[in-house]
């Protein structure tokens, strides 16, 4: 097992993970960032019309092995 760290930037506002999560594989820590950030973003839909949501993902030497976002926008006519 291997300790991931899921540092969450919300907008520009960053949240870092200080404790990680235990997973398998690499794979297993993609799915997961995934997963989570799908419900991230499913459950708090914009103020506005801008969303960036973010994970960062590293083994706890904050050099990210991968990253995986979501953008909303809204753009009027």
């Amino acid at each position: 097992m291997a300790r991931f760290f899921f540092d969450l930037t919300d907008n520009g506002n960053a949240y870092p993970d200080t404790e990680g999560t235990e997973l398998p594989n690499l794979d297993a820590a993609e799915d997961e960032a995934s997963t989570a950030l799908l419900e991230i973003a499913k459950d708090a839909l914009p103020d506005g019309t801008f969303r960036e949501v973010a994970f960062q993902v590293h083994d706890g030497t904050r050099k990210p092995l991968f990253v995986v976002k979501v953008t909303f926008e809204l753009i009027r006519n």
